[in-house]
């Protein structure tokens, strides 16, 4: 894990970067990179704050690769303006094709971009066509899901042994049940097409992770659930069944995640 925000990337041919700049119901974003490559995951947030975190973390001139998860709009409200003014590839699923005023590519099963691969498969969300993302880098394996009701088969399979996992913990379920939200909408993110609870995270998390496992805890909801309580009980979840991981922490909706690195 790096702390800090700008680094140096001349002598960074064989490291790979995750950074998450925004998580939560206000917006979304996810940087992956290498020296030649961006990846960049939903693209929730403004075009001033993508590109103010390209300019800090001194990613300028790698070729940028935007990849899709569904289209609602804490996921995708930054894609029209932000793909006008900064030259990026757009892939999404077939279903959300004709979406945007710009060209974009139909992302199905896996695509290869510099020296990733991009592996999307299904999660159950009321979304036209939701995906997580699994990003390979050589021996190096990244997965980034969020917004699902519940934790399938697939999910389990796309997510296991990664050495960093961004995944979502949105709810304490006893404070979204007394919450001042309105009852459909509780229905609605408690349903199988709705959002994680922290148990749910925490039960999936036990499945996959691994000693070098990096996990961080996103799509936190800013109503029902807070750092501290996600961050408990996924920790005690995991070490009641002595399940190994090397580091754990929460994405705010606004700084985000620390900065990480995975050497070659």
């Amino acid at each position: 894990m790096i702390h800090g925000q700008k680094i140096v990337h001349d002598s960074d041919a064989d490291t790979l970067f995750f950074k998450n700049i925004a998580s939560g119901s206000k917006g979304n974003c996810t940087l992956i990179w290498d020296r030649t490559d961006l990846i960049v995951i939903d693209l929730g947030v403004t075009m001033k704050k993508f590109r103010d975190s390209i300019r800090s973390l001194g990613l300028e001139g790698r070729e940028i690769s935007l990849f899709i998860s569904h289209e609602h709009s804490d996921h995708i409200s930054g894609v029209p303006i932000t793909s006008k003014y900064i030259d990026m590839d757009v892939y999404l699923r077939p279903a959300l094709a004709g979406s945007f005023r710009r060209k974009t590519y139909e992302m199905d099963g896996s695509l290869v971009v510099g020296n990733f691969e991009v592996r999307a498969f299904e999660i159950p969300h009321d979304a036209a066509d939701p995906i997580g993302f699994s990003v390979f880098w050589h021996d190096a394996k990244i997965s980034v899901v969020s917004d699902l009701g519940k934790v399938t088969d697939r999910v389990i399979d796309g997510i296991r042994d990664s050495d960093i996992l961004a995944f979502e913990s949105n709810h304490d379920v006893e404070m979204l049940r007394t919450g001042s939200y309105p009852e459909i909408l509780k229905r609605r993110i408690l349903s199988d097409h709705g959002h994680l609870s922290n148990e749910q995270s925490a039960e999936a998390i036990a499945k996959v992770a691994t000693e070098e496992t990096r996990v961080i805890l996103t799509h936190l909801s800013q109503e029902n659930n807070r750092p501290e309580i996600a961050l408990n009980e996924v920790r005690s979840y995991l070490e009641n069944r002595k399940i190994r991981y090397r580091s754990i922490e929460t994405a705010d909706q606004y700084a985000g995640s620390s900065l990480y690195s995975l050497e070659r």
